[in-house]
């Protein structure tokens, strides 16, 4: 029925109950409702005849006001486990549980509240209206399960997000930006008909920083005769580079056999070159590297050949030496499939000489040229000495060369003199003085009394012999031992570490005497190799400034004349 039809119905109820209870003349011994006093048969009496007050005008408790009897046991109503449903209570058109009410747990009172459990809450049992809440598998969201609604979190997977699984060139929304650093190396290869990393060495591209989620980078080829699939690359998150696949077809471009691979990130582009092979494309001898070498005796060298494409298949370099008793290499050397070079090792002979290292492929060959020492030398030497001068017979000068790694202390060291045909031994001696040191590949400059700056002698004795020692000009002995050695030590003695003997009447050289004798303004100057000539040893030539170190013990074979004299001193640069 109509609601104000429910309110008109209230009153006219309450005036039956009334009339019938009391009558129009009451009873003095029977109880009167509504006078205050509750008496027999009265629950309540509130002074009243009004209902729904809390006590009827029957004097018993209005239905439901919490009275504990025919509700549910609650003030509020609706939906306790003694009430809900029953005849008394909630299922009635007075109480909580009708359709408008729905079961919310408040006073009815006739207004719709809006409650958990109807078609539009969704079940939550809350008021939802933009609670906050995750809402994790609504058709908004994308299933991410994180908390939506502008949370400002990352989103990752939604289809809204750039962070989809499809390649966005980047990193995804909220995340760290990365930036390309290199791209290379450039000049790699590639075989025709195959998909894979360049060689000899893989191309790869770099970031400056780690990826936080994976990184596409776009690679475009100049040419279709390399291609990239997809035009893209992925670097997996926490990675910083990766390995670019190529896929190499000579026939897709017959214009060229290269192209020039273009990497782009966000704003930052590098480039890097591929050239692309034939599937049996025939290698040829490219470089054998040094191109020159001078060691000493017993000495190793490292070489490396090359070739001008990678081949196909491991391919085998025959190695020799002309002539062999310049030392030894290995018979062949391989360069393996997809490389560029190999190296091998070349170890000195003892005897000496130059010569040249030929490799040879398929009929074609290169060569380095070999220069070997004697011996290696490993104590001081008579580097260079003038029996006379510009300044007259008395510009002289003796030089000492340490070619070893150490300094030599040569303190009380004697340098001695004999005549060329003498036989009694040695004419005089000179000691060194103390603190006479020669620094490793140094040198130490000892004169005469007559040694003049006038005669182009460049730099200052460390040492004057004054007059004890006078050589002849054109043929003679010069000497260096140790402090113990006597005048009359013979060439053998261990005390003696180098001899000198020059000109054509020297009777005890070491070897074979020096036959010649020097300009005026030269010297005697000893060889930095055994290829040394002249021309290598003076000013501006390739061994001018590569110490004086060779010693085969034969002394026409150890020493070159030079035209001009070029002393050296403790203050002199170190050589080589």
């Amino acid at each position: 029925m109509p609601w104000s039809f429910r309110q008109l119905l209230a009153p006219l109820s309450a005036l039956l109950l009334f009339m019938s209870a009391c009558g129009d003349d009451p009873d003095e011994n029977r109880p009167v409702c509504g006078n205050g006093i509750i008496e027999a048969g009265e629950t309540c009496d509130d002074g009243n005849r009004n209902n729904g007050d809390g006590c009827e005008n029957t004097c018993r408790p209005t239905p439901d006001a919490g009275t504990g009897e025919d509700d549910a046991g609650t003030e509020e109503d609706a939906g306790t486990e003694e009430d809900a449903g029953t005849e008394e209570d909630a299922g009635t058109e007075e109480d909580a549980g009708t359709e408008e009410d729905a079961g919310t747990g408040e006073e009815d009172g006739g207004v719709i509240e809006d409650d958990a459990g109807t078609p539009d809450d969704a079940g939550t049992g809350e008021e939802d209206g933009g609670s906050g809440e995750p809402d994790s598998g609504t058709a908004e969201d994308g299933g991410s399960g994180e908390p939506d609604s502008g949370t400002g979190e990352p989103d990752s997977g939604t289809a809204e997000d750039g962070g989809s699984g499809e390649p966005d060139s980047g990193t995804d929304a909220g995340t760290v930006q990365v930036s390309l650093d290199s791209f290379g190396p450039t000049g790699t290869f590639a075989r025709s008909g195959s998909t894979g990393a360049t060689f000899p060495e893989a191309l790869t591209v770099s970031l400056r920083e780690d990826a936080p989620a994976e990184v596409w980078v776009e690679v475009a080829s100049s040419s279709p005769v390399v291609s990239v699939q997809g035009g893209l690359v992925r670097i997996a998150p926490g990675e910083r580079s990766a390995t670019v696949q190529v896929t190499a077809d000579l026939d897709a471009d017959p214009e060229t056999d290269k192209a020039t691979l273009t990497a782009t990130l966000g704003n930052e582009t590098r480039q890097a070159t591929v050239r692309v092979l034939a599937q049996n494309q025939v290698a040829e001898l490219s470089t054998l590297s040094p191109e020159v070498v001078s060691v000493s005796a017993g000495e190793s060298r490292g070489f490396t050949v090359e070739l001008d494409v990678p081949p196909a298949q491991d391919t085998v370099i025959q190695l020799a030496l002309e002539p062999t008793s310049l030392g030894t290499v290995p018979a062949t050397v391989t360069v393996p499939a997809n490389s560029l070079s190999a190296k091998f090792d070349f170890t000195a002979g003892s005897t000496g000489g130059e010569g040249q290292l030929v490799a040879s492929l398929d009929g074609a060959s290169i060569a380095a040229a070999v220069q070997v020492s004697a011996v290696s030398t490993n104590h001081v030497v008579i580097s260079e000495f003038a029996a006379a001068g510009p300044g007259g017979a008395g510009d002289e000068f003796v030089e000492l060369y340490n070619p070893t790694s150490s300094p030599v202390d040569v303190s009380g060291w004697k340098i001695q003199y004999k005549s060329a045909t003498g036989t009694s031994g040695y004419n005089a001696s000179f000691t060194l003085p103390a603190n006479s040191i020669i620094a490793p590949r140094g040198y130490f400059l000892a004169v005469s009394g007559g040694y003049a700056s006038s005669s182009g002698n460049t730099v200052a004795g460390d040492a004057s012999w004054g007059g004890t020692l006078n050589f002849s000009g054109t043929s003679g002995h010069v000497r260096i031992g140790y402090p113990e050695m006597a005048l009359n030590d013979p060439i053998t003695s261990p005390l003696v570490v180098d001899t000198v003997g020059y000109g054509n009447t020297a009777n005890q050289p070491e070897g074979t005497r020096i036959g010649n004798v020097p300009p005026t303004a030269g010297s005697y100057e000893r060889k930095a190799s055994a290829a040394s000539t002249v021309d290598t040893m003076v000013v501006g030539g390739s061994d001018e400034l590569r110490g004086n170190a060779y010693d085969s013990n034969d002394n026409s074979a150890d020493f070159i004349l030079r035209p001009t004299r070029q002393p050296q001193n403790a203050a002199s640069p170190a050589e080589p």
